[in-house]
């Protein structure tokens, strides 16, 4: 969020590479990955090479999956990014919204689903090939957005839109009515058309550390919205 930080090339091609082999139950070829990446199987060769050799991924039958390195640091650390919700739980509030449930968290710039329930095969198809959106193109992105501390709030404004003073404030101003009401609500035609999201707050320890969030067709969540943010609260 801080201006001083900037993407690097090379980690950002790791990362890719982590979350793309993450999100695949079988595994990714090397030719999956450079396509994947947009980049040359050689560079990518050497990334993957190198993370398969400290633990980071592991090759089965030419396949590349994630290898134990990952869940070490986590376990170690203890930071397991949301303790409250287990997927149980999202199963039981998509079944009780007749909904599909989301997770997120933030990493970085980018809000990134960890978990869903109540998902049919095209939601599930296009959410699984777009996991992280920038922070305020989602509801559960506008969440997390809006309750980080002002200054990496208006960081994260100014990256989005630069000079563009008004969308800024726009946004600024959408960003204090959520943090009021709770919620915010946002169209997510960036997964599939007609569709939309609600979100709150998943709170822990004092600290917001997920957003929580129901989808469906934009007419039922928006004529179900007071119904659809008393599930969510009750969940989150």
């Amino acid at each position: 969020m801080d201006k001083s930080r900037q993407h690097h090339r090379t980690v950002d091609r790791v990362a890719s590479i982590l979350e793309a082999v993450a999100n695949s139950a079988s595994g990714l070829t090397l030719t999956q990955l450079a396509a994947r990446l947009d980049a040359p199987v050689s560079s990518v060769q050497k990334l993957v090479n190198g993370l398969a050799a400290v633990g980071y991924l592991d090759e089965e039958d030419r396949r590349f999956v994630l290898g134990p390195a990952p869940h070490v640091l986590t376990v170690r650390s203890g930071r397991v990014p949301v303790r409250s919700i287990p997927h149980a739980s999202l199963a039981e509030l998509a079944s009780a919204s007749g909904c599909a449930a989301l997770l997120a968290v933030q990493v970085g710039d980018s809000a990134v689903y960890v978990d869903w329930a109540g998902t049919d095969e095209p939601f599930d198809y296009a959410l699984s090939r777009s996991l992280r959106s920038a922070l305020p193109h989602t509801a559960a992105g506008r969440v997390l957005l809006a309750s980080l501390p002002e200054a990496a709030r208006r960081a994260a404004v100014t990256h989005e839109f630069g000079p563009d003073t008004r969308a800024a404030v726009d946004l600024l101003t959408a960003l204090a009515t959520i943090r009021a009401e709770g919620y915010a609500l946002v169209d997510s035609g960036h997964v599939l058309e007609t569709m939309a999201a609600v979100a709150v707050p998943v709170v822990e320890s004092d600290r917001v550390v997920a957003a929580l969030a129901l989808s469906a067709p934009s007419a039922i969540v928006t004529g179900r919205l007071t119904e659809l943010v008393g599930l969510l609260r009750k969940s989150a």
